[in-house]
Formats: C-alpha cells, structure tokens, sequence
C-alpha cells in the first residue's frame, strides 16, 4: 500500500487501487469475526483510514488527516449507522455474524470506491455525489456478499444432507461420492 505510482499508467493504477480495496475489504470482513458488539467500528477503522490514504497515494496526492477525513465526514452518518447495525446484528446468534460480516466488507467496499472516485476526480465531487455513490455501492456489495453467505449455506446444507444419508446407510459409497461430485458442480 506504500507503492510508488509517480510512472504508473491508469490501468496499472486501477489495478492497484482494486487490490488495495479487496484487499481492505476482506480484512475489515476478517475482524468482525470477534464476538463483542461495538467493538468492529475499533478494528475496522484504522483498516479504512489506511485504505483511503493509499488509494489517495495511487491517484498522486499528498494526504494529509484533513484529506481522508473530507471523504469519510461526508459519508460520517452512514458510516456510523452501518456500524451501529452491525453492532445490534452481534446480538443475534450466527446470523448475526454473517450479516456483520456482508456490511463490514460492504461498508468498506464502498469507502474504498468512493475514496477512488474522490480522487480520481481531482478531489472536485460534490458531497451528495459522494454520498449516493457510497449508498448504492454499499447496498450493491452487501446484497452480493450475502447472496454468497446463502449459495454458501446452501451447499453446506446439502453436502450434510448427504453426509447423513451415507452414514444412516441409505446411500453406498460410490453413490454419496457421485452426488456430492453433483452437489459441488451445481454450485
């Protein structure tokens, strides 16, 4: 994330910018994994910060703190109200977690495309811009990444299904082979 991409070409700053963001994405998915309610907007945040000044550095700007906090004080009150839905999501048990885990990786997703539309626009959005932008990529994220929590759970609850009817012995070894070859092709 420190690179130097004074040389770089467009495609190879977009590139860059995309690991920077999936990248930033799957870590601010991974510490949500802890239990405690609250606490994610803590371990989330530095991830975030750090992810808007280097894609401020990818698009040639000298960040400084007044930087990143224009992009994340005009996206502040979405900001505070998906944390607070992941904190109450906490409360509920296992779903909870893979709800938390759709919107920390959604909610910093859409950080990291609007910190990038931010700056490749020379720094020039307007604040609603930035703000609808945020809103539908945030939603657009989230429903994706909990579309794949449901192709997940699904998957997981036929190849158990199968599991069950091999060990109840109702079906023989090569046929619970076959089937799961078939369960795990359609998926």
């Amino acid at each position: 994330m420190r690179g130097d991409y004074a040389s770089a070409t467009d495609a190879e700053r977009d590139e860059a910018v995309k690991k920077v963001v999936q990248a930033c994405a799957v870590a601010a998915t991974a510490v949500t994994v802890q239990p405690l309610p609250f606490v994610d907007s803590a371990l989330t945040a530095p991830i975030q910060i750090a992810m808007v000044q280097a894609i401020g550095r990818v698009r040639g700007h000298q960040l400084d703190g007044k930087s990143v906090l224009e992009i994340l004080s005009t996206l502040g009150a979405s900001i505070v109200a998906q944390n607070a839905m992941m904190a109450a999501a906490k409360f509920i048990p296992f779903l909870g977690w893979a709800v938390t885990m759709s919107m920390a990786y959604a909610l910093t997703w859409a950080i990291g495309e609007v910190s990038d539309f931010y700056f490749r626009t020379g720094r020039g959005a307007s604040d609603a811009e930035l703000r609808e932008m945020f809103q539908r990529v945030y939603r657009t994220k989230k429903d994706e990444k909990q579309a794949e929590h449901s192709a997940d759970e699904r998957l997981r609850d036929r190849l158990q299904q199968l599991k069950e009817a091999f060990e109840a012995g109702l079906l023989e070894e090569d046929e619970f082979r076959k089937k799961k070859e078939e369960v795990l092709a359609s998926f």
